[in-house]
């Protein structure tokens, strides 16, 4: 991305354009393989508690398979695809005040009902960290210098999560820098902590910006902790205000159009940018 290298002084910055995969977001890698699980334990359908992105994804997955999918929404959140879910055949149950009570009915649901919990704990999240994986393995076929490091959006932290995985299966060192929002984002406030901790979710700001970003608990917190820690990476949180203006610089300067949340990752790059190694590559993960 040449009005990054020039302005970043790195010779090497691209982005990974998880947007333009079949429902926008990254997220189609996690459905495809979670509706794949619900067909080997003879479930009939799948359930999901979202913000939006995952339960488009998985309701596209489990029409394309032949599954019911039942997808719970924060009531209070307003970009939660749900009419896109709805046309993909998809129940949409607006349950909670928040991310977290979301996915608490959908596994109640899951176990009344005998369905596929597709949730980012335990097996669900098992799975999505496996299909997260493979885009470490896409970087390397497509870069030509060796990576240096990855930025990208967290909310639970499982993307990063899986991203490391990859990492350490591979037996490479790249640093993993994460952006969570200001003061709503569980994992980055742990990070700052030094320690694991749950934010008080009554004090969470959520807005139409920061919805995908937002969280109390961070499921895979620690997983991603390490991911951090443990490469030498970077945290820090975006106001909606960076936010819009690192989505507003993708499609003015590269022509990509990518939600705020989606764009995290740019944040942390460029507040960083100057401790980088300008030898490697940088990527920007765009999640949706």
């Amino acid at each position: 991305m040449r009005y990054l290298e020039d302005r970043l002084h790195l010779p090497y910055v691209y982005a990974k354009c998880e947007m333009r995969n079949p429902t926008g977001t990254h997220k189609d890698r996690v459905a495809g393989g979670l509706v794949l699980a619900a067909i080997r334990d003879g479930a009939v359908g799948v359930t999901v508690g979202s913000c939006g992105n995952l339960g488009v994804a998985l309701s596209w997955a489990s029409r394309a398979r032949g599954l019911s999918c039942t997808v719970f929404v924060p009531i209070r959140y307003r970009h939660t695809r749900s009419e896109e879910m709805i046309g993909l055949g998809a129940v949409v149950v607006a349950r909670g005040d928040n991310y977290e009570a979301a996915v608490k009915a959908s596994r109640n649901f899951a176990r009344e009902r005998q369905l596929f919990d597709a949730n980012p704990i335990g097996r669900g999240g098992r799975i999505a960290i496996l299909a997260y994986g493979a885009i470490v393995d896409e970087l390397i076929a497509q870069c030509p210098a060796p990576l240096g490091s990855i930025w990208l959006p967290v909310g639970n932290g499982t993307c990063a999560a899986g991203v490391y995985a990859r990492l350490q299966h591979r037996a490479l060192t790249v640093s993993i820098g994460v952006v969570g929002s200001a003061g709503n984002t569980a994992l980055t406030a742990s990070l700052a902590r030094g320690r694991l901790i749950e934010l008080d979710a009554a004090q969470l700001l959520e807005t139409e910006v920061n919805e995908p970003l937002v969280n109390w608990r961070s499921f895979h917190a620690r997983e991603a902790m390490d991911a951090v820690l443990r490469t030498g990476g970077h945290f820090c949180d975006a106001t909606d205000e960076q936010l819009g203006v690192a989505s507003d610089s993708m499609f003015r300067y590269a022509d990509l159009r990518v939600s705020p949340a989606g764009a995290a990752g740019l944040v942390g790059l460029r507040a960083f940018a100057s401790q980088l190694d300008p030898t490697s590559a940088h990527v920007v993960i765009l999640t949706g």
